[in-house]
């Protein structure tokens, strides 16, 4: 089947990302946390993570901390890390920020109120007139809802100019309790920012197709609750298996959509959600593994850093492998909801 693209499709030119400056070992995060019981310290030494980049200082870490200061903590690493990451994906896309249209941001492991793209329309010096939209509370499966809004900007405005910032600050979303979930979570979720630009012309990953799933059964299984005002995360140990199965759903659905069959798709940017979830979905999609090398690099080098992950899978992906005209691409991430949400890339 011959595929072309139409004249002013939209395009991802560009993307970068970015941490806080402190690399965390598993071991020292496991040790911070206080766990010293053996069920505990296993979720972080088969986590599959070597280590993860924290907004902390490793000098004055501290596990006592109010709401407050863990919201102002969050304020200051997302506005850090996500300016730092908008910049460097910029540079790359040879902009400057007065060149930009529009700007989607996302998060949801804090709150600003004016919201994140307002604070960084401020810092990055953008136009006045810029419009944006702020996408939050979407979990990890957010930077892909705010991709296809501004998709869905370039498709009604060809020719302008959008960037995409998802931005996470888990270690201040950290509650400890007895339960075990929270120490599932505080072994796998890290910090950090990731920026996709976005244009009509140029060279880049098409974006040929956007979908959304939602298995409201599994509403209950992923997300927040704020007891005292403290986010305490949910995560069902069923995630595991709900993940594998909704990535499945997703890649067969993007791939009909225009009669491909899984032997056409030369990248595969999954979510590093943890490491059943990739083992389940490669098993379930018959995946080799360099498909997943990619998922298992971000993990194991950064952790999962809720809706950023699938923007740093998508920049590795990039760095092992020179995309070629003609070449199809699957990015798919999850989220609370339970919602996957997936596009379909053609180079």
């Amino acid at each position: 089947m011959l595929h072309t693209m139409p004249p002013g499709n939209p395009k991802i030119l560009a993307v970068a990302t970015a941490t806080p400056a402190h690399y965390f070992p598993q071991p020292q995060v496991a040790l911070l946390a206080g766990y010293e019981d053996a069920q505990r310290r296993g979720f972080f030494a088969n986590s599959g993570i070597e280590g993860r980049y924290l907004y902390l200082d490793p000098a004055r870490v501290r596990t006592d901390e109010s709401a407050e200061e863990l919201n102002d903590r969050f304020q200051r690493g997302a506005l850090e890390c996500g300016s730092a990451a908008a910049r460097a994906c910029l540079e790359r896309a040879g902009w400057q920020p007065r060149d930009l249209d529009f700007l989607a941001t996302t998060t949801c492991t804090g709150r600003l109120c004016p919201s994140l793209d307002a604070h960084l329309i401020r810092d990055l010096g953008c136009r006045p007139d810029i419009q944006r939209v702020h996408v939050g509370d979407t979990g990890c499966a957010s930077a892909l809802v705010a991709l296809q809004q501004a998709s869905n900007h370039l498709r009604a405005f060809p020719g302008h100019r959008a960037l995409v910032v998802a931005v996470e600050i888990c270690s201040a979303a950290y509650y400890l309790d007895d339960r075990l979930e929270s120490a599932v979570a505080h072994a796998i979720f890290a910090d950090g920012a990731g920026a996709l630009a976005l244009g009509t012309e140029g060279e880049g990953a098409n974006l040929v197709e956007h979908q959304t799933l939602f298995r409201s059964e599994h509403l209950d299984a992923m997300g927040f609750r704020y007891p005292g005002g403290r986010p305490q995360v949910i995560l069902s140990k069923e995630v595991r298996k709900i993940g594998g199965v909704m990535m499945k759903e997703m890649a067969t659905s993007l791939l009909a959509s225009q009669g491909l069959k899984k032997e056409d798709v030369a990248f595969w940017i999954l979510h590093s959600a943890g490491r059943r979830v990739i083992e389940n979905v490669q098993e379930l999609l018959d995946l080799s593994a360099d498909d997943v090398a990619a998922s298992r690099a971000v993990l194991g080098r950064y952790g999962n850093m809720s809706s950023a992950t699938v923007i740093f899978v998508f920049e590795e992906a990039l760095r092992r492998a020179q995309p070629v005209p003609g070449d199809w691409g699957v990015m798919i991430a999850l989220g609370p909801g339970f919602a996957a949400e997936g596009a379909l890339l053609r180079w």
